[in-house]
Protein backbone atom coordinates (compact mmCIF):
# COMPACT_ATOMS: atom_id res chain seq x y z
CA UNK A 1 0.00 0.00 0.00
CA UNK A 2 1.27 3.17 -0.83
CA UNK A 3 1.77 6.21 1.18
CA UNK A 4 -0.79 8.08 -0.60
CA UNK A 5 -3.43 4.90 0.10
CA UNK A 6 -1.93 4.09 3.48
CA UNK A 7 -3.84 7.94 4.96
CA UNK A 8 -5.58 11.19 4.56
CA UNK A 9 -5.40 14.16 5.96
CA UNK A 10 -9.08 15.01 6.69
CA UNK A 11 -10.06 18.86 8.03
CA UNK A 12 -13.02 19.90 9.47
CA UNK A 13 -14.51 23.29 8.32
CA UNK A 14 -18.02 24.82 9.44
CA UNK A 15 -17.69 28.70 8.99
CA UNK A 16 -17.27 30.94 6.21
CA UNK A 17 -13.42 32.90 7.36
CA UNK A 18 -10.57 31.71 8.50
CA UNK A 19 -8.73 33.18 11.42
CA UNK A 20 -5.04 34.47 10.73
CA UNK A 21 -4.43 31.13 12.66
CA UNK A 22 -6.01 28.77 10.72
CA UNK A 23 -4.64 30.18 7.24
CA UNK A 24 -1.28 29.50 9.12
CA UNK A 25 -2.11 26.19 10.05
CA UNK A 26 -3.75 25.19 6.39
CA UNK A 27 -0.38 26.46 5.20
CA UNK A 28 2.04 24.20 6.85
CA UNK A 29 -0.51 21.21 6.49
CA UNK A 30 -0.07 21.55 2.55
CA UNK A 31 3.84 22.50 2.84
CA UNK A 32 4.56 19.53 5.26
CA UNK A 33 1.63 17.00 4.49
CA UNK A 34 1.68 17.33 0.42
CA UNK A 35 2.44 13.82 0.13
CA UNK A 36 -1.27 12.46 1.16
CA UNK A 37 -4.22 12.98 0.07
CA UNK A 38 -6.17 16.06 1.94
CA UNK A 39 -9.83 16.26 2.27
CA UNK A 40 -11.98 18.87 3.34
CA UNK A 41 -15.32 18.03 5.25
CA UNK A 42 -17.96 19.81 5.34
CA UNK A 43 -21.33 20.91 5.50
CA UNK A 44 -23.76 20.51 2.98
CA UNK A 45 -24.81 24.19 2.85
CA UNK A 46 -21.53 25.99 3.70
CA UNK A 47 -19.66 27.54 0.96
CA UNK A 48 -15.85 27.40 1.98
CA UNK A 49 -13.81 30.02 2.97
CA UNK A 50 -12.20 32.20 -0.12
CA UNK A 51 -8.75 31.76 1.36
CA UNK A 52 -9.05 28.11 0.68
CA UNK A 53 -9.02 29.38 -3.08
CA UNK A 54 -5.08 28.50 -2.90
CA UNK A 55 -5.16 25.42 -1.21
CA UNK A 56 -5.36 22.29 -3.78
CA UNK A 57 -7.80 19.48 -2.03
CA UNK A 58 -8.39 16.09 -2.88
CA UNK A 59 -11.70 15.90 -2.11
CA UNK A 60 -14.29 18.12 -0.57
CA UNK A 61 -16.91 15.91 1.38
CA UNK A 62 -19.87 17.60 2.71
CA UNK A 63 -22.31 16.18 5.23
CA UNK A 64 -25.79 16.87 7.08
CA UNK A 65 -25.62 20.71 8.22
CA UNK A 66 -26.75 19.01 11.61
CA UNK A 67 -23.43 17.71 12.71
CA UNK A 68 -21.77 20.83 12.19
CA UNK A 69 -24.23 23.16 14.15
CA UNK A 70 -22.66 22.72 17.31
CA UNK A 71 -19.16 20.27 19.96
CA UNK A 72 -22.95 17.92 19.63
CA UNK A 73 -23.37 17.63 16.43
CA UNK A 74 -19.31 17.26 15.56
CA UNK A 75 -19.32 14.79 18.47
CA UNK A 76 -22.33 12.97 16.43
CA UNK A 77 -20.38 13.47 13.19
CA UNK A 78 -16.60 11.39 14.52
CA UNK A 79 -19.12 8.69 16.29
CA UNK A 80 -20.95 7.58 13.01
CA UNK A 81 -20.11 4.62 11.31
CA UNK A 82 -21.13 6.62 7.99
CA UNK A 83 -18.17 8.76 8.31
CA UNK A 84 -15.65 6.04 8.78
CA UNK A 85 -17.44 4.34 6.14
CA UNK A 86 -16.63 7.34 3.32
CA UNK A 87 -12.89 7.18 4.34
CA UNK A 88 -12.11 3.02 3.53
CA UNK A 89 -10.25 3.68 0.20
CA UNK A 90 -7.45 4.34 3.33
CA UNK A 91 -6.46 2.75 6.30
CA UNK A 92 -6.04 5.93 8.67
CA UNK A 93 -7.14 9.23 8.78
CA UNK A 94 -5.41 11.77 10.18
CA UNK A 95 -8.24 14.25 11.82
CA UNK A 96 -6.65 17.96 11.32
CA UNK A 97 -8.98 20.82 13.33
CA UNK A 98 -7.95 23.90 11.46
CA UNK A 99 -6.47 25.08 15.05
CA UNK A 100 -3.77 22.10 14.61
CA UNK A 101 -0.13 22.68 13.61
CA UNK A 102 2.27 19.92 11.97
CA UNK A 103 6.08 20.17 12.30
CA UNK A 104 7.04 17.21 10.22
CA UNK A 105 5.52 14.21 8.06
CA UNK A 106 6.34 11.19 10.15
CA UNK A 107 2.31 10.11 9.19
CA UNK A 108 3.36 7.08 7.11
CA UNK A 109 5.70 5.59 10.45
CA UNK A 110 2.78 5.99 13.03
CA UNK A 111 0.47 4.38 10.32
CA UNK A 112 3.34 1.45 10.43
CA UNK A 113 3.42 1.38 14.19
CA UNK A 114 -0.34 -0.78 14.18
CA UNK A 115 -2.04 2.00 16.72
CA UNK A 116 -5.80 2.05 16.32
CA UNK A 117 -5.94 6.05 17.86
CA UNK A 118 -3.37 8.30 18.78
CA UNK A 119 -4.03 12.03 19.89
CA UNK A 120 -2.27 14.52 22.25
CA UNK A 121 -2.26 13.21 25.84
CA UNK A 122 -4.51 14.45 28.62
CA UNK A 123 -1.30 15.11 30.41
CA UNK A 124 -1.49 15.98 33.64
CA UNK A 125 1.29 19.46 35.25
CA UNK A 126 3.54 17.00 37.05
CA UNK A 127 4.02 13.41 37.52
CA UNK A 128 1.77 11.71 39.63
CA UNK A 129 3.23 9.67 42.39
CA UNK A 130 3.44 5.93 42.77
CA UNK A 131 0.12 6.23 45.25
CA UNK A 132 -1.50 8.40 42.78
CA UNK A 133 -1.13 5.85 40.23
CA UNK A 134 -2.38 3.62 42.54
CA UNK A 135 -5.25 5.30 43.33
CA UNK A 136 -6.47 6.23 39.69
CA UNK A 137 -6.03 3.02 38.89
CA UNK A 138 -8.26 1.26 41.57
CA UNK A 139 -10.62 4.21 41.15
CA UNK A 140 -10.80 3.06 37.28
CA UNK A 141 -11.03 -0.45 38.21
CA UNK A 142 -13.97 0.23 40.63
CA UNK A 143 -15.88 2.04 38.94
CA UNK A 144 -15.77 0.38 35.33
CA UNK A 145 -16.93 -2.67 37.41
CA UNK A 146 -19.69 -1.33 39.82
CA UNK A 147 -20.67 1.89 38.57
CA UNK A 148 -21.17 1.05 34.98
CA UNK A 149 -18.44 3.12 33.89
CA UNK A 150 -19.47 6.53 34.71
CA UNK A 151 -17.22 8.29 37.44
CA UNK A 152 -15.84 11.40 37.32
CA UNK A 153 -13.95 11.42 33.65
CA UNK A 154 -11.40 13.93 35.22
CA UNK A 155 -9.11 11.91 37.14
CA UNK A 156 -9.82 9.35 34.67
CA UNK A 157 -7.94 11.08 31.95
CA UNK A 158 -4.56 12.16 34.16
CA UNK A 159 -2.05 11.12 31.22
CA UNK A 160 -4.32 9.37 28.91
CA UNK A 161 -4.76 9.41 25.46
CA UNK A 162 -5.53 11.48 24.03
CA UNK A 163 -7.16 14.32 22.10
CA UNK A 164 -9.53 14.46 19.43
CA UNK A 165 -8.60 17.42 17.53
CA UNK A 166 -5.19 16.17 15.78
CA UNK A 167 -5.72 12.49 16.27
CA UNK A 168 -4.66 9.37 14.01
CA UNK A 169 -7.75 6.78 13.30
CA UNK A 170 -7.40 3.66 12.20
CA UNK A 171 -11.08 3.51 9.53
CA UNK A 172 -11.72 -0.05 9.72
CA UNK A 173 -11.64 -0.17 13.46
CA UNK A 174 -13.57 2.77 13.97
CA UNK A 175 -16.15 1.73 11.29
CA UNK A 176 -16.41 -1.22 13.07
CA UNK A 177 -17.14 -0.28 17.03
CA UNK A 178 -19.43 2.85 15.81
CA UNK A 179 -21.76 0.34 14.29
CA UNK A 180 -21.45 -2.10 17.01
CA UNK A 181 -21.91 -0.05 19.70
CA UNK A 182 -24.38 2.21 17.97
CA UNK A 183 -27.02 2.31 20.96
CA UNK A 184 -24.29 3.08 23.53
CA UNK A 185 -23.71 5.95 21.64
CA UNK A 186 -26.73 7.17 21.02
CA UNK A 187 -26.71 7.05 25.14
CA UNK A 188 -23.97 8.67 25.19
CA UNK A 189 -24.21 11.36 22.80
CA UNK A 190 -28.02 12.10 25.20
CA UNK A 191 -25.21 13.61 27.90
CA UNK A 192 -24.20 17.05 26.64
CA UNK A 193 -21.42 17.43 29.05
CA UNK A 194 -17.50 17.35 27.47
CA UNK A 195 -17.05 14.61 29.61
CA UNK A 196 -18.57 12.92 26.98
CA UNK A 197 -17.28 14.07 23.80
CA UNK A 198 -16.21 11.56 21.08
CA UNK A 199 -12.55 11.28 22.41
CA UNK A 200 -13.76 10.57 25.25
CA UNK A 201 -15.59 7.58 23.86
CA UNK A 202 -12.49 6.43 21.65
CA UNK A 203 -10.09 6.79 24.28
CA UNK A 204 -11.51 5.90 27.15
CA UNK A 205 -14.87 4.31 26.95
CA UNK A 206 -14.44 1.51 24.58
CA UNK A 207 -10.87 0.67 26.67
CA UNK A 208 -12.98 0.88 29.62
CA UNK A 209 -13.81 -2.97 30.77
CA UNK A 210 -11.45 -4.52 28.36
CA UNK A 211 -8.67 -3.54 25.90
CA UNK A 212 -10.42 -2.73 22.60
CA UNK A 213 -8.75 -0.01 20.93
CA UNK A 214 -4.75 -0.52 20.40
CA UNK A 215 -3.60 3.12 22.10
CA UNK A 216 -0.15 4.02 22.78
CA UNK A 217 0.69 5.12 26.45
CA UNK A 218 0.81 8.47 26.85
CA UNK A 219 5.15 8.94 26.99
CA UNK A 220 4.85 6.96 23.82
CA UNK A 221 1.73 9.33 22.28
CA UNK A 222 3.77 12.44 22.88
CA UNK A 223 6.15 12.09 20.15
CA UNK A 224 2.56 12.34 18.23
CA UNK A 225 1.30 15.41 19.43
CA UNK A 226 0.60 17.12 22.55
CA UNK A 227 -1.55 20.20 23.84
CA UNK A 228 -1.98 20.92 27.63
CA UNK A 229 0.76 21.40 29.80
CA UNK A 230 3.35 22.07 27.09
CA UNK A 231 5.90 22.69 29.11
CA UNK A 232 6.37 19.20 30.72
CA UNK A 233 5.33 17.55 27.49
CA UNK A 234 8.47 19.04 25.97
CA UNK A 235 10.63 17.92 29.14
CA UNK A 236 9.27 14.47 28.59
CA UNK A 237 9.85 14.25 24.82
CA UNK A 238 13.86 15.61 25.12
CA UNK A 239 13.00 19.40 24.20
CA UNK A 240 11.12 18.14 20.64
Amino acid sequence: MSAAQKAAVVIPFYKTKLTPFEEIALKQCFTVLSAHPIIAVKPLSLELPTQLAAFAFSKKISFNDSYFKDIHGYNALMLSADFYNTFTDFEYILIYQPDAFVFNDELTAWCNKGYDYIGAPWLTEREPGIFRKIKNQLYFSYNAKYKNGMPKIGRQMENRVGNGGFSLRKIETFARYAATYKQTIESYLGKRHPWFNEDIFWSIELNRKKNQMRIPDYKTALKFSFETNPARCLSLNNGK
